[in-house]
């Protein structure tokens, strides 16, 4: 990213995004500089599967994962793990008026500094999704779903 920002620049064309894999499930772009040189060089840091394919929604269980391919990723034994990070999800949405573990998610994905683009199949997830807008996570917070985010992901 940093020799595509100076190439660019080079050309007087400034570097506005680099799109990458980020979630609360998926941290690598804080762990391995992306991030930190995003927030350097004043480039948007633009985080897909900031849901992590659903998993983030509350929808999928142990004992009700994934369908397809996403069952072979999201094993029962990975949800078993992933589940006090949902319960602080919903505590947290619960404290901020009822919003959803997903809302929650993307807020998170908000307060670090990037842009979340969650999918959504329908008016309805759209719909949902846009409520993690207009309000924010402590710092606190962020810090609790940092620290059971990696319990998760070590």
């Amino acid at each position: 990213m940093g020799r595509a920002h100076n190439a660019l620049m080079k050309r007087g064309i400034p570097l506005a995004s680099n799109q990458v894999f980020y979630s609360l499930l998926h941290r690598e772009p804080e762990f391995n500089g992306v991030a930190q040189l995003c927030k350097d060089l004043n480039v948007t840091l633009i985080a897909y599967s900031p849901l992590e394919k659903g998993i983030l929604t509350g929808q999928y269980t142990p004992d009700n994962p994934p369908p397809g391919m996403r069952q072979r990723l999201y094993t029962r034994e990975y949800l078993k793990k992933v589940q006090p990070l949902l319960e602080t999800l919903r505590e947290f949405g619960a404290a901020h008026g009822g919003k959803t573990e997903a809302q929650v998610a993307l807020n998170w994905t908000i307060c670090k500094g990037a842009v979340p683009i969650p999918g959504a199949k329908n008016t309805r997830q759209a719909v949902s999704n846009a409520g993690a807008l207009g309000w924010r996570l402590t710092d606190d917070e962020v810090t609790i779903l940092d620290e059971l985010s990696l319990a998760v992901t070590k």
